[in-house]
């Protein structure tokens, strides 16, 4: 994806000290130009929202004004799709990475198997939904933020399972070997995507990613520890009738 445009949407952030030529820096209400391919582009707004705890804390005001400016931006470049991917989420297999450059319609997500629903820190709105999502956002950010998660509001067409990711940046504190997606990372653990030769691939993880395909893989590790406790109870309980 090294050839597409990245836009970084900030909450009024101090940017003085970005002087790298590689990095295009546009605040709101200023002109856009057209940005070069090979730039990022960090688009600021002139105040910040920053948390507020009285509606949403996960989704407040400020997480859906950056996310609604998305659409704008597509539809001032002519974008054919909106990747929405959250600064804590990362793409690592080159598969999840071929799977949404190829997606040209829907609006679709991948999935968060922990609390099993779809995951938002990861999403793709191909131009079929652009009104839709228009039509969506016509509320404005400050009410969407009253609405609630916005894994239960959003309008997916399509919510993609197949692939192994979850958010286990919430647990663990270092990449998990062969997964296709991590969210909510830690700001210091370096992520290491497929293709840069640290982790080749192997059985063992093509046998994994495989498995996560079936919903009953997915939903035996959402209970395994469960499970596991029943497992245990029941030989107990086993090994007490033979005792008897």
């Amino acid at each position: 994806m090294i050839d597409k445009h990245f836009f970084l949407i900030d909450d009024s952030s101090n940017l003085d000290l970005i002087h790298d030529p590689k990095i295009n820096i546009y605040i709101e209400n200023k002109k856009i130009h057209y940005r070069e391919s090979n730039k990022i582009t960090i688009f600021s707004f002139n105040d910040r929202k920053g948390q507020n705890w009285s509606h949403n804390s996960a989704n407040n005001e400020g997480w859906w004004r950056s996310f609604c400016m998305s659409i704008k931006i597509a539809e001032i470049y002519g974008f054919s799709k909106i990747v929405h991917i959250e600064s804590d989420a990362f793409l690592i297999s080159n598969r999840v990475m071929n799977y949404i450059n190829n997606l040209e319609e829907g609006w679709v997500a991948l999935w968060a198997n922990k609390y099993y629903f779809p995951e938002s820190s990861i999403q793709v709105i191909c131009n079929d939904q652009f009104d839709n999502f228009n039509n969506f956002i016509s509320c404005g950010y400050q009410e969407l933020s009253k609405k609630g998660y916005a894994e239960e509001i959003l309008p997916f067409t399509h919510v993609e399972r197949g692939f192994l990711g979850d958010r286990f940046g919430e647990k663990y504190l270092n990449q998990i070997y062969g997964v296709d997606y991590i969210c909510q990372v830690k700001n210091d653990v370096n992520i290491v995507a497929d293709g840069m030769n640290e982790f080749p691939s192997s059985f063992t993880i093509d046998l994994w990613r495989f498995s996560w395909k079936f919903k009953t893989v997915q939903l035996f590790w959402s209970y395994r520890y469960f499970v596991l406790v029943c497992l245990i109870t029941l030989l107990s309980f086993i090994s007490l009738c033979n005792i008897i």
